[in-house]
């Protein structure tokens, strides 16, 4: 059940989308100001800093989940959306791969990239040549893998993904600065439905986590409020608002227990125009 996984039902006075305008406008502000100050340097800085333990701090070979948005030096926007990304493959510009390493999951994080740690003397979509890039960005989640399937991969039918029920083993905690936060959740085999429209944001936030994961595998995720209870909470106030959280995550089994209902009625179908019920046959 999802039930003690909820939120409380309180709302804050002032919305919290007009606060992150407000803070990103002074971010904005900031960081065009200390860009042009500074030249083109690398820089960044998490407002404010989270000061993680070292080992739940974003490190080569974890997965990244972040939103972000892309300004250039006149302060006009030219990207804005969330991605994914591993430390390390060097998929993504240097400039996030150096801002987003060290860092804490719920930072958000401002980044001035310089040419050579973006996209260089190359013009890209709407990114003229040698641009200096100012980024506000916010480290949703880390995943990191601590037990690859065997083999280090899986076909498709054994990992974890949307219209599948997933069965797990899992433990939650409070993420704090000794390590010691409060256990939230611990479940021997606890389920879950993928792709569920209703969820609440932590099971969203698992399933993004979680998804392509292999049966056996075990994953460590550091998850920021946007993948976890957000400004509301837990309902019985282990989980408060704004809080990161940290979780031990095994894949025990992925099934689909209601196979698509047009399949079998379609089958059925098949069946009568045969003139041989089979199975369906009473």
């Amino acid at each position: 059940s999802q039930t003690s996984l909820g939120y409380t039902g309180s709302s804050p006075a002032i919305s919290l989308r007009l606060v992150e305008v407000i803070v990103e406008m002074k971010l904005l502000a900031t960081i065009l100001l200390v860009g042009s100050a500074l030249g083109q340097e690398f820089q960044k800085e998490a407002d404010p800093p989270l000061n993680c333990q070292r080992a739940e701090k974003a490190r080569k070979g974890d997965k990244i989940l972040m939103d972000y948005t892309g300004l250039l030096g006149d302060g006009k926007q030219f990207d804005r959306g969330s991605a994914d990304f591993v430390l390390g493959e060097e998929k993504v510009i240097k400039g996030w791969e150096q801002g987003m390493a060290g860092q804490c999951a719920g930072e958000k994080i401002t980044m001035i990239v310089p040419p050579e740690l973006g996209y260089g003397d190359q013009p890209s979509d709407k990114v003229p040549a040698s641009s200096t890039l100012y980024f506000l960005t916010t480290l949703n989640g880390i995943v990191r893998v601590t037990k690859a399937p065997l083999g280090g991969d899986c076909n498709e039918g054994q990992k974890a993904r949307p219209g599948q029920d997933v069965t797990m083993r899992i433990k939650a905690r409070v993420a704090s600065r000794d390590g010691r936060g409060k256990t939230f959740f611990d479940k021997a085999s606890f389920e879950i439905r993928f792709g569920k429209p209703n969820a609440i944001r932590f099971v969203r936030g698992l399933e993004q986590a979680l998804t392509g994961a292999c049966i056996d595998e075990k994953r460590t995720l550091f998850l920021g409020p946007n993948l976890a209870y957000g400004d509301k909470g837990k309902k019985d106030g282990s989980v408060k608002a704004g809080d990161s959280v940290v979780v031990e995550v095994e894949i025990l089994r992925v099934r689909n227990k209601k196979p698509d209902d047009s399949g079998l009625v379609l089958g059925f179908l098949d069946k009568i125009s045969s003139g041989n019920l089979g199975s369906f046959a009473g």
